[in-house]
């Protein structure tokens, strides 16, 4: 038995095992005894015979970790902190357990991989990397050891050297932080580096994923810098396709280099010239919730016209459908399959899905060119918003709902607190997009719907990061209750609106938007409210 197993840690988490051991100490299996899941923790270990302080290096580098991941748990492609505890003086990580391979196990399982897969990875990367540099973080560690694959779904992992806005470098005198052969060339310089540094290691990765090397690695640290800054990428015919974008990526002038969006457009392009995907389409960063029937996941226009998007466009904005899309009936029959990430992930990463999406059109359709749409078709309004196609899910927590195709799905590991979480993309930085989670609690037996919000409410109201709290609803019965709330942390404002239903279990429906100020907010909850109505009217459990 390993030193510490079976310890009781904050009273609350159980150390089962130790998952691997590194420079800064140990990652532990534990299991959350009050949430009943199991999720991993990151513990400082100290060299024997050394006596670890809570300002030393050790320490501010785990608590900037925390810091870091906490900040962009908003990502799926990007690992989650669930908390923060202290044993011992010492500060514990606690984060979502992924059950997967790391990239640089697997290629070192597999060897170098094909073109298309690779892409598919590296968008992946590129997309988690981009939400990070626009929340203010730089992770400046990006390696295959740092990213886990499950299914080849993508988690950027390990933000212990990563910089955020406002803080200062934590390092040696005259040490680089990461792997030398992954650093750019203005970091070797001692310049100041931005988001430009970790694209290109993301730029040394792709090379690596089908060549099998490194283009820089000369098996010494200072011949492997001097490389960097002197050398361009030997060209290998393994690279194919991803020319263009790894020479993009490893321009040594920061300026000059590809921009992560245009790599993410590139890359999308060739992984779906690897699958039966029409010339021409790009896939998708979706989350794994297709359908089995591939002609149930694309979204139709004219009927023959795939989708293109790599991007998704703001939710509120017009023009989501096709003028003449055909609208289905709520009953259309569509197949499923279940997530590939399986029951165990708790958090799925972005993943691409060569998509086609079945369009229900919220609202009523005018009549011109197409007839209107009937009243009982589900999801619809009458508010005059522009059409919103919602795509359908029959999850496994025992429900239904409808929301918009192109949302980013996630969900948690089964348990007696299990969610599913769908999220609109953010597209402008003053506010979020529309988030919406289904919550079952099934170990409330006999709760009553109107004293479970209750309950809520009064730990909003209480929170202590929680500042200009308004309850603007709170009403309801045992069966059914809604609530309704605004609150400040820091500088961003919050808005929340749940339904809570009892039915044997505790299914609670959640939507939620933050902004940079209050009136940003009350307009872009505004601009929601037919939408949440139409995916509130969509909800239904099985």
């Amino acid at each position: 038995m390993t030193e510490g197993e079976g310890r009781l840690v904050a009273g609350r988490y159980r150390l089962r095992r130790s998952l691997g051991r590194g420079g800064m100490g140990v990652v532990w299996l534990a299991h959350d005894e009050y949430l009943d899941r199991e999720v991993a923790i990151k513990e400082i270990v100290p060299p024997r015979g050394r006596v670890i302080r809570d300002d030393d290096p050790e320490v501010r580098r785990a608590l900037r970790e925390a810091r870091a991941a906490a900040k962009l748990s908003k990502h799926p492609g990007i690992i989650t902190v669930h908390d923060v505890v202290t044993d011992g003086g010492l500060p514990m990580i606690v984060m979502e357990l992924l059950h997967g391979r790391s990239l640089s196990e697997v290629l070192e399982a597999e060897g170098p991989m094909a073109v298309d897969r690779a892409a598919r990875i590296g968008a992946q990367v590129l997309d988690a990397l981009d939400y990070a540099h626009g929340h203010g973080v730089l992770h400046r560690d990006v390696k295959p050891g740092n990213v886990m694959l499950v299914d080849d779904q993508v988690v950027l992992t390990d933000f212990g050297i990563a910089l955020v806005d406002g803080d200062s470098v934590l390092t040696a005198t005259g040490q680089l932080p990461g792997v030398p052969e992954y650093i750019s060339p203005e970091r070797i310089g001692g310049a100041e580096a931005g988001p430009a540094a970790d694209l290109w290691s993301v730029g040394i990765m792709l090379y690596g994923m089908v060549v099998g090397r490194t283009p820089f690695s000369r098996g010494d640290v200072q011949a492997t810098l001097g490389a960097v800054l002197s050398w361009d990428p030997a060209p290998d015919p393994r690279v194919g396709r991803l020319a263009s974008v790894i020479n993009g990526l490893l321009r040594k002038k920061p300026a000059e280099r590809m921009t992560a969006r245009d790599a993410i457009g590139k890359l999308s392009e060739i992984a779906a010239r690897g699958t039966s995907t029409p010339p021409g389409s790009r896939v998708r960063l979706d989350l794994p919730t297709a359908v089995v029937d591939p002609a149930g996941e694309q979204t139709v226009a004219h009927r023959t016209v795939p989708n293109t998007r790599t991007a998704v466009p703001p939710w509120h904005a017009p023009g989501l459908v096709a003028p003449d899309a055909p609208t289905l009936p709520p009953n259309s029959p569509t197949r499923r399959r279940r997530s590939t990430r399986g029951p165990l992930i708790a958090v799925a990463g972005a993943v691409v899905v060569v998509a086609l999406v079945v369009t229900v059109v919220l609202m009523n359709l005018p009549p011109s060119g197409r007839g209107a749409a009937s009243p009982t078709t589900a999801g619809t309004t009458t508010t005059g918003a522009p059409p919103v196609t919602l795509k359908p899910y029959r999850e496994r927590l025992g429900f239904e709902i409808s929301v918009p195709p192109d949302w980013q799905r996630s969900s948690s590991i089964d348990g007696p607190l299990s969610s599913v979480t769908w999220e609109g993309k953010r597209t402008d930085p003053r506010f979020s997009g529309l988030k919406v989670e289904v919550q079952r609690t099934s170990g409330k037996p006999g709760a009553a719907a109107i004293d479970v919000l209750t309950a809520e409410d009064a730990a909003q109201s209480t929170r202590q990061q929680n500042s200009d709290y308004h309850k603007i609803e709170l009403s309801g019965t045992a069966s059914t209750a809604d609530f309704e709330c605004t609150y400040r942390t820091g500088t961003v404002h919050y808005r929340t609106r749940t339904r809570a239903v009892v039915s044997g279990a505790v299914y609670k429906l959640t939507f939620s938007l933050y902004a940079t100020d209050s009136a940003t907010l009350e307009q872009q909850w505004a601009a929601a409210e037919p939408l949440i109505a139409g995916i509130r009217d969509s909800w239904n459990l099985t």
